[in-house]
């Protein structure tokens, strides 16, 4: 039974420092970062329930990994530590109510950064040498690669009657720079990086500098030793100190009393999927540094510090079969059919997967253990494949030739790298535009989902969505059939007829016309009526703001084709169509003004880009001698450079609220 027990140990050490080495050195992880801290959980269970289990080589002897072939070894001055990890509230609570006082200065909640730690070396104040955390006490010397990130200052003239001094803290990768980055290598057939972590690290421990420099990395600081004493007495004031060196730091909260906690972990829950970084958790420490020198230290962790683990948005899983599934335009989608994943709360069963394409340029086979990532915290994505799990029982996927609804033979639609299915008639084709009819932001008709649309599409009384209108007709079968009760019939009829009278804007969304969402079919209802728009020739669409020549030609194709007409014309008998003001830019303030907006702004950069082309503004994605305004926040990068050579006027948000102020005032 020992022999058991310590083989099964064993087993566990070397699976979690495979992982960790994968991990950390190789940057090619196999494992969740959910699955190792389950597994390392375990294995400390193991060494403390039997003390003579425990061998050096234990992943809980150390921080990291072995140096990665190619660095030279840095030795550190002091011990970069590891914290402790807690995944429920109540033992970050705990964590702190074994200390031996209660804490007078209160707790400082920062962002865990999910990216690489590294020290910084200033030496008289000029930037001398940087390295990663390694194993805690050598890392890999990566001096010339931090460099290059453009936020780190090379020199810090308030060090510069000091010897050396040491600043730690986070290179990582924006979520921004993760996706360009990602995209460009589907684009040149290379491996794709699993999350921006892997990204980071992949990028940092590049051999060759300009390659780190063409990432985008960014850093934060949270740390400084080698001075004697810290100008500082408490975490927050840190921050503010670091901030005024030139460094950026974490965002952080302070906290009277640690059950407040609680507070801080739902507020992160809720905003985690709009922060434009990564983050694994929070730290959580004492405030005061004369509190923190009072706890003291474990041999590898501070006892008055402690991560909280957010739930992951990023696991893996099994990808047991590739279906097809065809959309309202005909067109045949791969789906992911997965092994069940828990994954910030939600099981994801299925993960789209764009088209055969996508499927190559990620090298996905059926079988395969991948990477898998709620996009914003909502869209399930696939990210990349486990190359190291694959045991060669993996198939590869291949696309089909006919519809797998109706088995018409499948086209290419060159234009848009996808498989079409051609048969007007195709079951999922007719269903799919009626639902999207019916959906919210269309007709808004309540009732109408994907199985009573299928349903009513069989019993062939759903063929179009002109049809809706004649629902009625059916109401006596109708309530008759399994499922359909006369309330919820009486309910459906209701809704059908409230949406006879439609805002213009909705009906143009709900017609499904190709390259026609939200925001243009309300640009369209600002310019034309319905007997208009039929008539419109491309010259007079593509004067309309964000509509060139293809999004022109698939309007001319959707209301020249005759059965979309035969449709309409039914549908127009049916409902009454209410529209908008005319668009009248002359009098809107911002006529004639043209901006760019970049950098990271108080609100997603979408709000301030409706509300400049509400006020009658343009707004652009590239600087030129037409901009008349560069709206920039944070790390605003490139385009500021552009916006000085051309002489292009910047301004921050509150000069942009000043500014429509004053043309408000004007008027």
């Amino acid at each position: 039974m020992e022999m058991m027990l310590k083989e099964k140990y064993l087993e566990l050490v070397n699976l979690l420092n495979k992982a960790a080495t994968a991990y950390y050195r190789d940057d090619s992880p196999f494992m969740s970062d959910e699955e190792y801290d389950r597994l390392y959980r375990e294995l400390l269970q193991m060494e403390s329930s039997d003390h003579l289990l425990k061998v050096p080589h234990s992943p809980t002897m150390r921080v990291g990994a072995d140096i990665r072939e190619g660095f030279k070894k840095v030795a550190h001055s002091e011990k970069m530590m590891s914290l402790d990890d807690a995944f429920e509230v109540g033992e970050v609570e705990a964590f702190f109510n074994r200390l031996d006082f209660a804490p007078a200065g209160g707790f400082v909640v920062e962002h865990k950064i999910d990216g690489l730690a590294v020290n910084i070396i200033y030496d008289h104040g000029r930037y001398l040498k940087a390295a990663t955390r390694g194993d805690g006490e050598t890392g890999e010397d990566v001096t010339e690669n931090v460099a290059t990130v453009k936020d780190i200052p090379l020199e810090i003239p308030e060090f510069s009657d000091l010897g050396m001094v040491e600043i730690r803290g986070e290179v990582y990768l924006p979520l921004k720079s993760f996706n360009e980055l990602n995209e460009i290598r589907q684009k040149t057939g290379e491996k794709l990086f699993a999350n921006p972590r892997n990204a980071a690290a992949g990028s940092l421990r590049q051999l060759d500098p300009k390659i780190t420099a063409s990432r985008g990395l960014r850093f934060f600081a949270y740390a400084i030793t080698g001075l004697s004493a810290l100008p500082v007495e408490r975490q927050e004031r840190l921050h503010s100190f670091l901030r005024a060196l030139g460094f950026k730091t974490p965002q952080f909260e302070k906290i009277a009393k640690i059950e407040d906690v609680e507070t801080i972990v739902s507020n992160i829950m809720n905003l985690r999927s709009s922060l434009p970084y990564d983050i694994d958790g929070l730290v959580v420490k004492l405030n005061s540094f004369e509190e923190q020198k009072r706890a003291g230290f474990l041999t590898k962790t501070p006892k008055w510090a402690i991560a909280y683990k957010l739930p992951a948005i990023e696991k893996t899983t099994k990808i047991n079969e590739i279906t097809w599934q065809v959309g309202r335009t005909g067109v045949v989608t791969p789906v992911a059919e997965l092994e069940p994943v828990e994954i910030g709360g939600v099981v994801v069963k299925r993960a789209t997967l764009h088209n055969i394409d996508e499927i190559r340029r990620k090298g996905l086979m059926v079988g395969d253990t991948v990477f898998v990532r709620r996009a914003g915290d909502v869209i399930p994505e696939v990210i990349a494949p486990v190359e190291q799990m694959r045991t060669g029982d993996e198939m590869t996927v291949l696309a089909p030739y006919n519809c797998p609804v109706c088995d018409s033979g499948l086209v290419k639609d060159e234009e848009k790298i996808a498989l079409k299915c051609p048969n007007i008639s195709c079951p999922a084709k007719v269903t799919g535009s009626i639902e999207h009819f019916a959906s919210r932001k269309g007709l808004d008709i309540d009732g109408l989902g994907e199985k009573q649309v299928e349903f009513l599409h069989e019993k062939g009384w759903l063929n179009s969505v002109a049809d809706i209108y004649r629902l009625k007709d059916h109401v006596m079968f109708l309530s008759a059939e399994r499922g359909w009760g006369e309330k919820s019939v009486s309910k459906l009829i209701e809704a059908i007829e409230k949406s006879r009278t439609v805002k213009f804007q909705n009906l143009l969304y709900a017609l499904g016309i190709d390259n026609v969402g939200e925001f243009l079919a309300g640009e369209l209802a600002k310019n034309f009526t319905i007997d208009e728009l039929m008539k419109a020739d491309p010259g007079m669409l593509t004067a309309i703001e964000g509509i060139g020549a293809t999004v022109a030609r698939s309007i001319n194709d959707f209301f020249s084709n005759p059965q979309n007409r035969a449709v309409l014309d039914r549908l127009l008998k049916e409902l009454t169509i209410t529209y908008p003001e005319k668009s009248d830019l002359t009098t809107k303030i911002l006529s004639g003004k043209t901006f760019v907006i970049t950098g990271e702004l108080s609100q997603p950069r979408e709000i301030f880009a409706e509300k400049i082309k509400d006020l009658g503004g343009k707004v652009s994605s590239s600087v030129s001698k037409k901009t008349d305004f560069v709206l920039a926040g944070e790390n605003a990068g490139s385009k500021l450079s552009k916006a000085a050579e051309l002489s292009v006027k910047v301004i921050n948000e509150e000069e942009f609220r000043q500014l429509v102020l004053k043309k408000e005032n004007e008027q």
